[in-house]
């Protein structure tokens, strides 16, 4: 057991001075840590410091590993390629998530090399004048942002060029001026909050800037990481956890610190799974990853992470549809783990990631099949399809490449494809396994019954038609197999009865049409039989209990939509 006097330090080389990397309570989580730092070559020394209080309150430190090791080559701050720059028409701009994210990525090199993210670095005078000072980085930033934003605007690249340059120097006095005010680094939400109520500036460009003062004292993305979810743990009701999220997202745009975040992965294919349940807050710590890990999904099942949640996904979609092999080690082996990221990213509640995510599948597709020859959309497409489990995955999937721009450029030849094998699939074992329960299989054809409504890439007449011919199919099996009379069994007793029907209307199994009325008119017929509700107490076997299940009865009712 770890006592609560001694503590371990993972200490790494940068700049001539040692800097804390992480803290453990562990002494061979510490180890194990500090032996996954060095090997990924971007330190030239890493050590383990022993720290023990004792009784008299001072501290003593011991060295109890150290190692070093060759560092990689000369470090390249040369700017990364981007394909499109989100318009700024006014200084807010600059400091929202679509152009962060653009610099982010642009400079990724940079940042990563000094451990600032875009947000600190847009509140740091400092910092924004150490950028300027790397050679002429700022000039060829602003030169290709200016250059994609004419291209996608219609307006002159000089005329960007000169507004994001003045844009920079605005930035940067507004930096210099919130420096005058000399705040000191903030240890709490509670510090943050009461500079704050000091006024004297823009509310949330006064939050970030308090901050990023903390922020900056911390050169490492797991130290930033573990500091951005204490304060999330002591902002929970307050405006600063959207702001908090904001620089989550800065710093998981960091394919260094994503590689340090999840820990040991077999190969890229497992990395983008692990995403994936990462970004929807259903992820398990693999081998080497760090304590912060564990805080950090669960803020993402809360929910608190939407932005971050946009970042993480978007990598997902760029590695999945990039050329980077999905089992490097294993070539023979990149369709079985293809098929294993597919099914992850494709559900019974459609694609996650939308259509981006879709087409992204498809380019994969295309390239694991290029043996075969030139392989047209329509081949790929098939190829898709034939890799999904089942029918209804495979609609789920067509519905979100068709809201793609891709699909969108296929024009009818999709659409047309998708109501065709929506309209030939007229059995419930023509969408869904019988292996599979009835309650998935149901829920299968209701979800897609809800994708097809929702979607805008059909015009209404056909969505209503395409979900009735869903519902049909659902009710048949309804029918088919009995399910509302095995729920509506007559030996059982009416309140039992009652209850699990009108749960079973309000389950989401179900369809709003002729599969809800089925079951609705079950219910019905209870409702208006004499003196149901007499014949409802008298049947519950703890007479105790019979109008606390008949007050349950009448809310389900409600809820469901009875009237």
């Amino acid at each position: 057991m770890a006592s609560p006097n001694v503590s371990f330090e993972i200490q790494v080389m940068a700049d001539k001075h040692w800097v804390v990397a992480q803290f453990a309570d562990d002494e061979e989580k510490a180890k194990a840590f500090a032996d996954n730092l060095l090997q990924k070559g971007n330190h030239s020394a890493v050590r383990v410091v022993r720290d023990f209080k004792r009784l008299d309150g001072l501290h003593t430190e011991t060295v109890i590993q150290e190692k070093t090791t060759t560092v990689k080559q000369s470090v390249d701050l040369s700017l990364s390629p981007i394909s499109d720059a989100p318009l700024c028409s006014e200084l807010a701009d600059f400091y929202g998530p679509a152009a962060r994210l653009t610099m982010g990525r642009l400079v990724r090199k940079y940042l990563d090399e000094v451990s600032v993210t875009p947000t600190e670095m847009l509140h740091s005078a400092a910092e924004m004048k150490r950028f300027a000072d790397k050679g002429s980085l700022l000039f060829s930033a602003i030169d290709r942002v200016s250059s994609l934003q004419a291209a996608a605007s219609g307006q002159e690249t000089k005329a960007r060029r000169d507004f994001l340059s003045q844009s920079w120097d605005e930035l940067a006095a507004r930096g210099r001026k919130f420096a005058s005010r000399k705040a000191k680094p903030p240890k709490s939400v509670a510090d943050i909050l009461a500079e704050v109520e000091k006024g004297g500036d823009d509310h949330p460009y006064l939050c970030l800037s308090m901050m990023s003062l903390a922020l900056l004292e911390c050169r490492s993305w797991l130290g930033k990481l573990d500091l951005l979810l204490k304060w999330m743990a002591e902002a929970a009701s307050t405006p600063l956890l959207p702001m908090i999220d904001g620089i989550v997202a800065d710093i998981v745009v960091s394919a260094q610190f994503i590689q340090d975040l999840l820990g040991f992965q077999s190969n890229l294919g497992a990395a983008l799974t692990s995403l994936c349940n990462l970004a929807e807050g259903k992820a398990e710590p693999a081998k080497f990853c760090p304590e912060s890990f564990a805080p950090l999904n669960q803020q993402f099942a809360r929910g608190n992470l939407g932005q971050a949640r946009e970042v993480l996904l978007g990598r997902v979609v760029r590695e999945l549809g990039g050329g980077n092999p999905l089992s490097r080690n294993e070539p023979k082996q990149e369709f079985e783990v293809f098929c294993k990221v597919l099914h992850r990213v494709v559900g019974r509640q459609g694609v996650l990631g939308g259509g981006a995510m879709a087409e992204a599948c498809l380019h994969r597709v295309t390239r694991i099949h290029a043996h075969l020859g030139t392989v047209t959309a329509s081949q790929a497409i098939e190829l898709t399809l034939s890799a999904l489990s089942d029918h209804a995955l495979g609609m789920q999937y067509l519905l979100a490449l068709a809201d793609s721009p891709l699909g969108r450029g296929m024009g009818e030849s999709l659409t047309d494809l998708v109501i065709g094998k929506i309209r030939a699939a007229d059995h419930i074992n023509k969408w869904v396994p019988v292996r599979q329960s009835p309650p998935d299989r149901m829920v299968a054809l209701a979800a897609l019954n809800r994708a097809i409504l929702a979607s805008d890439v059909f015009p209404e007449p056909t969505r209503a038609e395409l979900g009735r011919h869903v519902d049909e199919v659902l009710a048949r099996y309804l029918v088919d197999e009995e399910v509302i009379e095995k729920i509506d069994k007559a030996d059982d007793p009416l309140a039992m009865r009652a209850i699990r029907l009108i749960k079973f209307c309000g389950s989401g199994v179900l369809i709003e049409g002729r599969s809800m009325n089925l079951a609705k008119s079950r219910v019905i017929e209870h409702l208006r039989q004499p003196q149901f509700e007499e014949k409802f107490l008298a049947s519950v076997p703890e007479p105790g209990k019979a109008e606390q299940h008949l007050r349950e009865f009448h809310r389900l009712l409600i809820q469901t939509g009875f009237r």
